[in-house]
């Protein structure tokens, strides 16, 4: 039978790329670096690549090293697929997790939903990613993480969904009454100098669709990256904006700002789940879904 390479060679390898350093790595993996060089010289040999160029000062992969970086680390996840998932039939939404969510979900769900986790699965080690939608289902495809909590419509080729609720937007414009409870229509927003985020995030499509915004009131973006930032351009009086109503907090609404509810029926984005179709953990996953619904939209 044909050597393999052994996991831990494996892990070795990734490390260094990861930290740029051979002693980091050796200390991240809690080996002396004598072990880790050793290890990675048999994993050359075995190999007969060289993963790194010794010629220069820095830590720079070869060219085999570069093609060969990413079916090592699909091998390492999917061998920690195989632990986490027989862990899983103990014991569901225990060890590791790697959650990626999106930055108009994040600062709005998960203050209220990680205490919560904490307190009904305390055995769950969870990792969180704040990133755009885009690159979080990279991430995804490359096993780099392992579910994305995120809004729809939004295609994820490879990737299952699941729709928990669905959210309405509500309009923030300048003025003095926090609240207005009168429903505005989806024609008042020709009235306005809309503000949205910049390209890139997948708020600014589902607004512009949800609300049918046409092109003149699609012009102002300002390069905002943020719904705080936004806020902050409303409240000075540059134009108004459409947030999710996570985002408003009907106790402590903004100072100097109006915000009013849209007419039925109301234009609204979804929040779900994504996870690899082949992700063996699929079941945890729907009992995360499940879990997030019962904990921020209880009955």
């Amino acid at each position: 039978m044909e050597n393999l390479p052994s996991l831990r060679q494996l892990q070795y390898f990734i490390a260094i790329t990861e930290t740029n350093s051979f002693s980091r790595a050796a200390e991240r993996c809690n080996v002396t670096q004598p072990t880790l060089s050793g290890a990675l010289r048999d994993l050359e040999n075995l190999l007969g690549q060289k993963l790194f160029d010794r010629s220069s000062r820095s830590v720079a992969l070869t060219r085999a090293g570069e093609e060969l970086l990413r079916p090592a680390k699909d091998l390492v996840s999917r061998a920690e697929q195989m632990i986490e998932l027989a862990r899983s039939h103990h014991s569901p939404l225990s060890g590791g997790l790697r959650l990626g969510v999106i930055p108009t979900i994040a600062p709005y769900v998960l203050p209220q939903l990680l205490p919560a986790l904490k307190k009904h699965y305390a055995a769950l080690d969870l990792t969180l990613k704040e990133e755009q939608t885009g690159r979080l289902l990279k991430a995804l495809e490359l096993r780099e993480i392992d579910a994305v909590l995120m809004a729809f419509p939004y295609a994820t080729p490879g990737a299952e969904q699941m729709i928990l609720w669905s959210e309405p937007f509500v309009i923030a414009m300048p003025g003095v009454k926090p609240l207005d409870p009168r429903p505005a229509q989806i024609d008042d927003l020709d009235t306005h100098n809309i503000m949205l985020l910049e390209d890139g995030h997948c708020l600014r499509e589902h607004a512009i669709a949800a609300c049918r915004l046409q092109p003149q009131t699609q012009r102002r973006t300002f390069g905002a990256t943020s719904l705080p930032t936004l806020l902050q351009m409303v409240q000075h009086g540059f134009g108004a904006t459409l947030l999710p109503a996570m985002a408003v907090d009907a106790k402590n609404p903004p100072q100097g700002i109006t915000i009013r509810p849209f007419a039925a029926p109301q234009p609204s984005r979804q929040i779900g789940l994504a996870w690899r179709k082949d992700s063996p953990r699929a079941e945890e996953y729907r009992i995360l879904g499940k879990f997030i619904v019962k904990t921020l939209h209880p009955r």
